[in-house]
């Protein structure tokens, strides 16, 4: 065990011909970390001076890891010195500073540097640092996978994770100050606390490092030492981080919950009155759009994926600015909860805090969530390595550890993110997982089945299948035993992870193809989509009558008023993405009667399924109107031949009663056809395919997929293109004509 001792006193001259610092292996099995002591330079505080150079030593030791006995935790819990865990990013890797460890030379970027310069000031005495750049040998492939598993324990058994956001300006400034007055009612520095003494001389200030400094310094880490160690041992009396002890939020409305008992415990909080005195002078509007924009969305902090583990198994953080200015993260969410509900002064990316205060307060909770969650959750976070938008969520996720999950970095993306969607496939027995990812910018090394969790998921097509592992709504493989993906098909392809073996049947050859509707293509388009397909697919729907043409022109119709009307929400309206739209207006408008809806006679057709029309006629007509909805009107609910006449005989229907459906349809419509396209096959069928697929490709139903899927043959594989909608389709249609020697089983490998 290393000696709890520090780096050597006094300044230490860099020379040119220093050795670069060469890691000495560590016992990961062991739960083994370095920890970084910084030596405190007195006159950096009393003279507000910069110290020429950063010095200190790496020194060994070992976590009190839950898997241990009570007796062994307590042990390494006395070893451990407290420390800090810092939370950064590492920055441009083309600026760097070297800095001195154990009088070797250690290179590490300047935001590091800085970030290492600010903590010293905040600081009595040496200080026990965490940073995973300089306490992780990063040439070390073996070592730094290993690692990975550890940072969970690192960062919770730290005594306060320190954040550092990067270079502070003056709006910056302003916002830690608002932030500061609101919630804490000043804004002191820890620099600002201690003595200022421009004038003192040489002889003073060696009397004060002496005779104060040095001696608070050891007293003070006795104290925190001690107080400490009371904390761990209250911890593995009941340790808070046993995943034994937790729960896996999994149920559809558990995520739900979660999210709102974070808002809820921010939204009642208020400031007391002698606190709002301190920030009355300020516009709340303008601090919160600043906020929002310097503080939040311009701040590469907020965008990455490692911050989101060392803040989430965190009690509390603090995020530290320059000149050893400092707030809460608690005081942070308050505020911004306190400006955007309360005071209704808009903070826009208020989603992206929130939910990583979800996070942390379920990790604390012991209520974890699904990995699959905690991908989408963090969809639109960065990663320099794509492997890390896996390995840095391990140690939050609920899901049990297994081989297809352990952090390897000897093994390429393609097989990581292979065997994370092997895992799922396994933890659900469904090929549902492989649905609703963005394809659009996928890595080409990729399988093609394998979803690319790197890709920001909400430039995805509204999902089909549920993501939030509730039922799904489309029973497309129907309810027998090929409702279930087979784990034994699974554990077969597992060492061949880039295929896949899976079974179905194939139920048409796509013959005709809109283009797509874009993000910045109103949906009302449809129209002109339709028309030109309809045009193509003549041969495969046959001639249309006039009544077929009348119904299809009252739906387009009503189709545009409807993208009208989204459009003319703005921006600022529809900032969440089309899954959180679809899912928020589960209600089903009032049905009431004919007469409390009432048309205006102009461009709504009155009856949109008439009695008298044909059943192919019908066919065409439903399925137009089923397909520009994808069968549903909300996440949750399909749509029914009633809920399309409402939707299409809005008319001059009461302001109440008018504004629900506008905003049910509306976001039904959007969710429906948005990066997706309107396709025919070779028998007439209608249905809405990814925006990539291709004439000539097959629509499928594979055993254990809930939805259709679209697939193109490559020799004796097939490629997978995505999730579908094929109207007649989604309720096991394809099984009962199966059974009929309509359609017969065959395997699909997918590659």
């Amino acid at each position: 065990m290393a000696s709890d001792s520090p780096p050597p006193s006094g300044l230490v001259e860099f020379q040119p011909t220093m050795p670069n610092y060469v890691y000495n292996p560590l016992n990961s099995a062991e739960a083994e970390i370095r920890l970084l002591a910084v030596e405190f330079n007195a006159k950096h505080v009393l003279r507000r001076i910069n110290a020429p150079l950063l010095v200190g030593s790496l020194k060994k030791y070992y976590l009190p890891i839950p898997t241990l006995s009570r007796t062994q935790r307590m042990i390494r819990s006395a070893r451990l010195p407290t420390f800090f865990a810092l939370s950064y990013v590492w920055g441009d890797p083309t600026r760097t500073h070297d800095i001195i460890i154990d009088d070797k030379r250690l290179r590490i970027t300047e935001n590091l540097y800085t970030a290492l310069r600010e903590l010293q000031p905040s600081s009595l005495g040496f200080i026990w640092i965490w940073a995973d750049a300089i306490c992780i040998n990063q040439d070390d492939l073996a070592e730094r996978s290993a690692q990975v598993l550890l940072m969970r324990e690192i960062y919770h058994s730290a005594a306060d994770v320190k954040i550092w956001l990067g270079p502070s300006n003056e709006n910056w400034m302003r916002c830690l100050r608002f932030i500061s007055n609101l919630t804490e009612g000043s804004f002191i520095s820890d620099v600002d606390s201690l003595p200022n003494a421009p004038t003192v001389d040489n002889n003073v200030e060696e009397m004060i490092m002496k005779a104060v400094m040095i001696p608070s310094g050891a007293l003070a880490r006795g104290v925190i030492g001690f107080g400490q160690s009371i904390i761990e041992v209250l911890d593995i009396l009941d340790p808070p981080g046993l995943d034994e002890k937790a729960e896996m939020v999994q149920e559809e409305d558990g995520e739900l919950s979660l999210h709102q008992e974070t808002i809820e415990k921010f939204v009642k909080w208020k400031p007391p009155t002698r606190y709002l005195k301190r920030v009355e002078n300020e516009s709340f509007v303008e601090v919160a759009d600043l906020i929002d924009r310097v503080f939040i969305r311009n701040c590469t902090w907020f965008e990455r994926m490692w911050v989101v583990q060392e803040l989430g198994v965190a009690d509390d953080a603090t995020i530290i600015a320059s000149g050893g200015r400092s707030v809460s993260w608690s005081n942070l969410i308050r505020c911004v909860c306190y400006l955007h509900y309360t005071l209704h002064a808009p903070v826009k990316s208020i989603r992206n805090v929130i939910g990583m205060e979800k996070i942390r307060q379920g990790w604390n909770g012991r209520k974890r969530q699904p990995l699959r969650d905690l991908i989408r959750e963090c969809r639109y976070r960065r990663a320099t390595d794509p492997r890390d938008k896996i390995f840095s969520l391990l140690g939050l996720m609920g899901d049990k550890l297994n081989a297809y999950l352990k952090p390897d970095y000897s093994k390429s993306v393609r097989e990581v993110y292979a065997n994370v969607a092997l895992h799922f496939i396994a933890q659900s027995e469904s090929l549902d997982p492989l649905c609703s990812w963005q394809t659009f910018g996928r890595q080409n090394e990729l399988p093609s089945w394998v979803p690319d969790y790197s890709l920001d998921q909400d430039l995805a097509p509204c999902p089909l299948v549920a993501i939030d592992g509730s039922s799904s709504i489309y029973n497309s493989s129907g309810h027998n035993h090929r409702y279930k993906y087979s784990r034994m098909d699974v554990a077969v392809t597992h060492e061949s992870w880039s295929h896949l073996r899976t079974a179905g049947l194939c139920i048409d050859l796509v013959a005709v193809l809109s283009d797509p509707l874009q993000n910045n293509e109103p949906f009302g388009h449809t129209e002109r989509l339709w028309n030109s397909t309809i045009r193509a697919a003549e041969g495969y729907l046959g001639e249309l009558t006039n009544d077929v043409k009348a119904c299809l022109e009252g739906i387009s119709s009503a189709v545009e008023k409807y993208s009208e009307y989204w459009t003319s929400l703005g921006d600022s309206s529809k900032y969440l993405d089309a899954t959180d739209h679809l899912s928020k207006y589960t209600q089903s408008p009032d049905r009431g009667s004919k007469e409390s809806i009432v048309t205006d006679g102009k461009a709504l057709y009155l009856e949109i399924i008439e009695p008298n029309l044909s059943p192919h006629d019908n066919y065409i007509v439903d399925a137009y109107a089923q397909t520009l909805l994808c069968g549903r009107k909300s996440a949750r609910e399909r749509i029914s031949k009633e809920d399309i006449k409402i939707f299409m005989n809005l008319g001059e229907a009461t302001n109440s009663k008018r504004a629900e459906i506008l905003t049910t349809a509306s976001n039904a419509f959007e969710a429906g056809m948005r990066k997706r396209s309107i396709a025919i096959t070779r028998n007439g069928y209608i249905g809405a395919v990814p925006h990539n697929t291709q004439s000539g490709d097959f629509i499928c139903v594979l055993f254990g997929c809930s939805v259709p899927v679209v697939v193109r043959k490559r020799g004796q594989e097939y490629l997978f293109i995505g999730e579908s909608y094929l109207h007649g389709f989604m309720d096991a249609e394809a099984l009962a004509m199966e059974m009929k020697g309509e359609l017969n089983e065959q395997d699909f490998v997918l590659t």
